[in-house]
């Protein structure tokens, strides 16, 4: 197995989740094949959620991922069905998805129009050398489907990103460098309205996420960030 996966920065330790019945695809061997599966749960529809890999539950009914939480978890390699369901035990996403072996993935759960609900499962790609940047990359999920430019202080770093819900485009999951060090994050419509601000801590040799979300029921929009990895 390629080493680089023992990168990983465990940030669902610190949400404090305990893989009880997905035990079997949570192992610590280096020498049996795995890939690293990482979790986001950005559905405003529902508190929590509960992922499924293959009918093995990844997350609990006693510890599901909540909105705005991260978890990660080994997964062996193979077709494997994904399930996502909410606490009423209703379905919301199965899938079936090809996860190699030592490739990082990310899940990201999302609220659509019309009260649906989407997911993009996407092969990440680290970055050769951050040397003293960051990673960063930016997935506009706001279901009213605006154009956003996204703003790091005065600096526009992602422009005129369309809506990233309906198809999966790959070149929205790359992960870029940015300097490092505190920053206020910025999202703008076309007419140069602020749609949502965030102050972030960027740390060295660290990759981020960043998502905008709409929510349906405030009318309001929200920054999202969440680390995931480190070099």
């Amino acid at each position: 197995m390629n080493t680089h996966i023992f990168k990983l920065l465990f940030l669902a330790i610190a949400c404090s989740f305990v893989m009880t019945s997905c035990l079997k695809d949570d192992l610590n061997s280096p020498n049996i094949p795995q890939a690293g599966f990482t979790m986001i749960n950005v559905h405003t529809g529902s508190n929590s959620i509960i992922h499924k890999a293959d009918n093995n539950f990844i997350q609990t009914m006693n510890n599901p991922l909540p909105f705005k939480g991260i978890n990660f978890v080994y997964l062996y390699p193979g077709n494997r069905k994904i399930q996502t369901i909410d606490p009423t035990n209703k379905i919301l996403i199965d899938s079936t998805y090809a996860i190699k072996d030592s490739l990082l993935y990310t899940s990201i759960v999302f609220s659509k129009a019309e009260n649906k609900v989407g997911q993009h499962v996407v092969s990440d790609t680290l970055l050769n050398n951050l040397s003293t940047n960051s990673g960063i990359r930016f997935v506009n999920l706001a279901y009213d489907k605006i154009n956003v430019d996204l703003y790091i202080g005065e600096n526009e770093v992602f422009a005129n990103r369309t809506y990233d819900g309906n198809t999966l485009s790959n070149n929205s999951f790359k992960f870029v460098s940015q300097s490092s060090g505190q920053k206020k994050l910025i999202a703008k419509n076309s007419a140069g309205d602020t749609l949502a601000e965030k102050d972030i801590n960027l740390s060295t040799g660290m990759y981020y996420t960043l998502i905008l979300i709409k929510h349906n029921t405030e009318n309001t929009y929200e920054l999202i960030a969440h680390q995931q990895y480190r070099n």
